[in-house]
């Protein structure tokens, strides 16, 4: 546990609206840093790795704390946390790949106080929601003073910890559209124990009509410099029956296609070996989502 205190000093504010949190990033200057849960940025400031002279909390926005469905799209706020995720998934099974992402989403403690966007904006390689999120195609929503603009998740990560969104922005809401009925969604990932982060992870969201994968989406985490959509393994399954050498042969391509490092987790090795073996754990399980047979 980290029990270190907080060091350096720091303004606190918590607004009510996003027009007061954009005015108070205007105010405050560069070294000005918008908080949600915390669960990441706090840790940083604990061990002295950021030293922000503001802090703006996010969390008394109501606008930021929306869930729910509209038509065409489910709606959750940059602030929702993991435990209401959770709840929602419990009750509406359309994206089985988000529950089962959430569920492995650390200890108790960080899926009551962290957010699906503190998440997002952190922008870790490894981030569970990332490859859920990437397979249901969703969208993020930015609001500065410039303006409000919705960008594709799969363009919004940069780089590691590097984001599309601009230090004067809010991420106020993710939307992911409605699926179709007869897809299914699997999320799974590799850790040392289970609340640590990934070694490596899988979502896939494959689409079916009887033995043949009308369509598919494949996203990994923990194998290149950003989550990463699989861009070869849909092409490959579309319109094909599905068998067992068929899988073999879509885990070989994804294995060639990721890009992992070795760090202090696992090695871009064990990475590389693996892949291929936990996407087809991973399809399966979505498929038989699908439809209800293996």
């Amino acid at each position: 546990m980290n029990t270190r205190i907080l060091k350096a000093e720091f303004d606190y504010f918590a607004p009510a609206s996003i027009g007061e949190a954009l005015a108070l990033i205007a105010q405050n200057g560069p070294t000005a840093r918008f908080i949600a849960g915390g669960t990441d940025l706090l840790v940083q400031m604990k061990l002295e790795t950021v030293a922000p002279g503001c802090l703006i909390s996010l969390m008394k926005i109501s606008e930021l704390s929306v869930l729910k469905r509209e038509k065409g799209f489910l709606r959750i706020g940059a602030a929702v946390t993991w435990d209401r995720i959770l709840a929602f998934g419990s009750e509406d099974r359309s994206y089985p790949a988000l529950d089962d992402a959430v569920r492995c989403l650390g200890k108790v403690q960080v899926r009551r106080m962290g957010t699906i966007g503190g998440n997002l904006c952190t922008a870790s390689p490894a981030a569970d929601s990332a490859p859920a999120l990437l397979v249901y195609d969703s969208r993020v929503r930015l609001v500065s003073a410039r303006g409000r603009r919705t960008l594709l998740l799969d363009k919004y990560f940069l780089g590691v910890q590097q984001t599309a969104r601009a230090a004067d922005e809010i991420m106020t809401e993710i939307r992911i559209p409605a699926p179709r009925p007869d897809v299914g969604g699997a999320f799974q990932k590799l850790a040392r124990v289970g609340a640590d982060i990934s070694k490596i992870s899988c979502a896939v969201a494959v689409e079916r009509k009887g033995r043949v994968c009308v369509s598919c989406r494949v996203a990994m985490g923990a194998v290149a410099p950003v989550p990463l959509m699989i861009r070869g393994v849909p092409e490959f399954l579309q319109e094909k029956t599905v068998t067992a050498s068929l899988l073999v042969t879509a885990g070989r391509m994804i294995s060639d296609e990721i890009r992992p490092i070795t760090d202090v987790r696992s090695t871009a090795e064990y990475r590389k070996q693996v892949a291929g073996v936990l996407f087809r754990d991973v399809f399966q399980k979505a498929w038989t989502r699908a439809g209800g047979e293996p």
